[in-house]
């Protein structure tokens, strides 16, 4: 069953932030504590939970999959909503205690005849004891309803040096984590298709977890070939189409007429230039140092390439960049990541605190560029800042 990752970690995830939340309000906000209501709705919210998971879980046994999506939100909102207050609540306790302290200082300066603090600081502390939780849970639910948002579909310009005049202009499409099955459905994909449609893309680039339901992902590449595209598709694999069930995946890829480029690669001509396009494989294997795998398979992807092509990789994971970028590769398109799905300015909101990772956007390398697109969709519907996209890579020559 495609979503038995997702219930095993909303599981997990519910227990942990809801044993957080449970704590927090009990320990560090006690004067919260004291009111029925709060106490009730702290014990119902995890008990929800749970019926959400459980419905989920049914429905998708049963393959009623109308009511397993509408599950699967509800789960989503209850996992958001206990990390906005995992978050808000450590800072509301603070302030909950100082304004304790305010408030006893205050009795014992009046019942000595002295003037009272500030009451106006109390007030102020009390008000954003609560307003940072309101602000979280806010932030959460827009961050929730953003994430089924229809995908932003739009020309981002590359420059190249050394690019041939036959390649100027020429559009690739890059279509990336759309994930269908399970947030993300075939009438999503179909709106950024027809979106597509409108730019007339000269190519269409697959780079990875396309379908977590592979019973979508034939209808899926029928959509992408409606295209038409007058310089052919092609697609790489992702780690998702590993987890799926890889055989079925290129079994699916076989029976269409995109080619799957796994460690392969393939070149057509664009008025007598030789234009590349390699597909690395996917290493599967998650926080580890692939370099040496992703280094081998790019080289493979890279047999047979004409001397003097212009070379672009599909490499669903990014860190495939730096291997790429050793060997000369002029573009790379990479996913994976989704951003991070929280975003500001068009960079992901993560970038500053994890350096030397690629995490969205354009990035250089000596002569070498990769766009890593923060993808259509999402094993987990939250994102802020940081839109499902399908971008067009448009080549553009410096001179």
């Amino acid at each position: 069953m495609s979503v038995l990752f997702p219930l095993i970690f909303s599981l997990v995830a519910l227990t942990i932030f809801s044993s957080m939340e449970i704590l927090l309000i009990r320990t560090l906000n006690r004067v919260w504590w004291k009111y029925r209501w709060i106490r009730r709705v702290t014990y119902l919210l995890p008990l929800f939970g749970i019926f959400s998971i459980a419905t989920w879980f049914g429905t998708s046994f049963y393959e009623i999959k109308w009511l397993a999506r509408i599950a699967s939100i509800f789960v989503a909102a209850n996992l958001i909503l206990f990390l906005a207050l995992t978050l808000s609540l450590p800072f509301s306790g603070a302030l909950n205690t100082i304004h304790h302290w305010l408030e006893k200082r205050g009795a014992r300066v009046d019942g000595n005849g002295s003037q009272k603090p500030d009451e106006n600081r109390r007030v102020i502390l009390k008000g954003m004891a609560v307003a940072l939780p309101l602000a979280t849970l806010s932030s959460g639910m827009t961050g929730l309803a953003r994430a089924f948002q229809d995908t932003r579909v739009y020309s981002i310009p590359m420059i190249f040096d050394n690019l041939p005049v036959e390649l100027q202009g020429l559009k690739i499409l890059h279509l990336s984590d759309s994930h269908l099955g399970i947030y993300r459905m075939l009438d999503d994909w179909e709106i950024a298709i027809a979106k597509a449609a409108k730019f007339y893309p000269d190519v269409v680039a697959l780079t990875g977890d396309i379908a977590d339901d592979l019973t979508l992902l034939p209808p899926a590449l029928e959509m992408a070939i409606s295209l038409k595209p007058k310089y052919g598709l092609y697609a790489s694999l992702g780690n998702h189409e590993y987890y799926r069930g890889v055989a079925e995946v290129k079994e699916i890829y076989n029976k269409s007429s995109i080619p799957l480029l796994i460690g392969s690669g393939m070149t057509t001509y664009i008025g007598g230039v030789p234009l590349h396009f390699g597909g690395a494989d996917d290493p599967r294997r998650l926080h580890q140092n692939n370099f040496d795998f992703l280094q081998k398979t790019i080289d493979k992807s890279l047999d047979g390439a004409p001397v003097g092509a212009f070379r672009i990789l599909l490499c669903h994971r990014p860190e495939g960049f730096d291997p790429a970028s050793q060997t000369g590769i002029d573009l790379t398109l990479s996913g994976h990541t989704h951003g991070g799905q929280v975003g500001f300015e068009g960079k992901s909101f993560f970038e500053p605190f994890m350096t030397g990772r690629y995490l969205w956007g354009k990035y250089h390398n000596r002569k070498s560029q990769m766009y890593l697109s923060s993808g259509i969709g999402h094993w987990f519907p939250f994102r802020l800042g940081c839109p499902p996209e399908a971008p067009i890579i448009e080549l553009v020559s410096k001179s």
